[in-house]
């Protein structure tokens, strides 16, 4: 098999879509022609069993630039919270597993804003540029967003929808054997401070109803203490949504 890239590095922070990605990469049988490192963002601290008994490498994509361009000919993101230098994504073919539908929400947390702003959300794999979740388009799935959805159930369900659209394309990327199509749109794009901003719900403010529960459910991701207000004695109390669809039963 000739692929044509066959020093490859995925680095991301969420050890659950690596293992999966290994196991994609294990039954398509490209780890007999291709190198596969695996990498996370120097502030991750995540172990790889399923490669061995030691903690993934932590790789700093602005400090090891020449490392990096010098040794690997494909560099694959995969939910990696470091954002990539335009000297690396100009020198070495940069791929981005992007958990939304682009070019709606660019940035942090897509699933969290598209359930309050109503954009579409889903699952992109793209080519990066010198901006943030950017550039040529491989392949993309939208992901339905339901009434009973939290943050955490769409998340689920985009994760499910990138290891498809992945499994789908990886070889094409491989053999750089693929097409890509360029968006007219810039869309928009959130920061870390964008979603800091909404976490607090102020009792004063008039909210309504669809709003409120609309953020509470943005906000409710499993055990995170995302959501909170501040009460009359100062304290932080944190706020989780439970969402339970009536059962329809069919006569």
């Amino acid at each position: 098999m000739n692929l044509f890239y066959k020093n490859n590095l995925i680095i991301g922070d969420n050890s659950n879509l690596l293992k999966k990605i290994f196991d994609i990469l294990e039954k398509k049988h490209l780890n007999q022609y291709a190198e596969f490192s695996y990498a996370c963002s120097p502030q991750t601290d995540i172990e790889l069993p399923f490669i061995s008994d030691f903690k993934c490498n932590q790789i700093d994509v602005n400090k090891d630039i020449k490392t990096l361009v010098d040794k690997f000919d494909l560099i694959i993101s995969a939910h990696c919270k470091q954002i990539f230098p335009a000297e690396l994504v100009t020198e070495v073919k940069c791929i981005n597993i992007h958990p939304g539908f682009n070019p709606y929400n660019r940035g942090w947390y897509p699933h969290v804003f598209s359930i309050i702003n109503k954009f579409p959300t889903g699952a992109t794999i793209h080519e990066m540029d010198q901006k943030v979740d950017h550039g040529s388009i491989i392949i993309q799935r939208q992901v339905e967003i339901f009434s009973y959805d939290t943050s955490d159930t769409v998340y689920k369900r985009i994760l499910d929808a990138e290891l498809d659209i992945f499994s789908e394309v990886i070889e094409k990327i491989l053999y750089n054997d693929y097409h890509t199509y360029t968006l007219e749109e810039e869309g928009n794009i959130n920061k870390k401070k964008d979603f800091q901003k909404i976490r607090q719900i102020k009792l004063e403010k008039v909210y309504s109803g669809r709003e409120i529960i609309d953020l509470l459910r943005a906000l409710t991701h499993g055990d995170y203490q995302n959501a909170y207000f501040i009460d009359d004695e100062n304290n932080k109390i944190f706020i989780r949504l439970t969402l339970e669809p009536e059962e329809i039963v069919k006569e």
